[in-house]
């Protein structure tokens, strides 16, 4: 990637705005709405930036405009001018963001979709933000308003739940139970009440670490635009992953970040169902991902084995590969 994505605490620290236009002003606005201490430098400025800005200089940018600062933008319409201010801030270590110029920026601004405390960021590197905005507006159709009440909830409750539940693995189950359970549908019928009681009950009742379970799923002709919400689903649960070497990277990737990874080469012989059962009797969700599609009988001896010692699993087999494209007929 050519950029790495993070999220900055601004609460009141000065991010520097050379600029006074209406570009200018969008950035302002962002920052403003972050907590950020606006520090705006332009021989003319927008009305509404006066109204924006903690410290106004109606001047030419000057290098000691830098002091302090945690973030410059430079947004004006003269390049040469966003080149120095680029190079300053670089040289004293100040992240900078030239607008509409890629190349001179050492972070850039995302397209957002603000759920607060809950923030999605889509960025392009700077190359395609007309694309990440299309983006965006994809996700804002997907996401409701509320889950930003959902994850206000957790915020709520998330050291009562490290106190009731120390475990991470039992933490972990228990919000993906949370934010898909009752207490996410109170919550989105715009009853938060309800979904706090919903969670107090619960942790109250504090359950034993959840058993195991074991998921097969098969990567199919390898193009990860075939796997099926399930597969994904299951993938982003598992905690740990057993993958063929021979499955591609681009679906590895997909499994959750912090999962542990397991490589298995073509050679060797497959992880035997007793071992899959042994991870799964510890409380992990363990996930065979295999290159391919599994011979029905390879498959069918594995699951026969685990349903023997009372093992939960699931088995998503992946999608046969068909041709792209057929000749029309007359």
């Amino acid at each position: 990637m050519d950029f790495l994505p993070l999220f900055h605490h601004l609460e009141g620290r000065t991010v520097l705005i050379v600029g006074g236009g209406l570009v200018a002003l969008r950035k302002a606005r962002l920052l403003h709405a972050a907590g950020a201490r606006v520090r705006a430098v332009a021989p003319r400025v927008h009305p509404e930036l006066r109204t924006l800005a903690a410290e106004l200089h109606e001047r030419a940018y000057a290098e000691s405009d830098l002091r302090q600062a945690v973030l410059a933008v430079a947004a004006t319409d003269d390049a040469a001018l966003n080149a120095v201010v680029s190079a300053q801030a670089q040289a004293h270590a100040v992240p900078v963001n030239v607008v509409d110029a890629p190349a001179l920026c050492s972070v850039v601004f995302p397209a957002i979709v603000d759920r607060s405390p809950l923030v999605v960021a889509i960025g392009s590197g700077g190359h395609a933000p007309v694309l990440a905005r299309l983006v965006r507006a994809r996700i804002e159709t997907w996401l409701p308003a509320r889950y930003g009440q959902l994850a206000q909830l957790a915020r709520r409750f998330r050291a009562q739940a490290k106190l009731r539940l120390p475990n991470v693995q039992q933490r972990r189950i228990f919000w993906e139970e949370a934010f898909q359970g009752p207490a996410a549908e109170a919550v989105f019928a715009g009853r938060p009440e309800q979904a706090g009681r919903l969670i107090e009950a619960r942790l109250a009742d504090a359950a034993p670490p959840a058993p195991g379970e074991v998921y097969w799923v098969d990567a199919g002709p390898g193009d990860p635009d075939l796997l099926t919400f399930r597969a994904l689903r299951l993938m982003q649960q598992a905690d740990l992953v057993m993958h063929d070497r021979a499955v591609p990277p681009a679906i590895v990737d997909l499994c959750r970040r912090d999962a542990d990874r397991i490589a298995i080469d073509p050679q060797a012989a497959p992880p035997p169902a007793g071992q899959l059962a042994e991870l799964a009797r510890q409380g992990k969700r363990v996930l065979r991902l295999a290159a391919g599609n599994t011979p029905p009988a390879r498959r069918n001896e594995a699951l026969d084995a685990l349903a023997a010692v009372n093992v939960p699993f699931q088995m998503v087999p992946g999608i046969e590969a068909t041709p792209a494209t057929s000749p029309a007929r007359a």
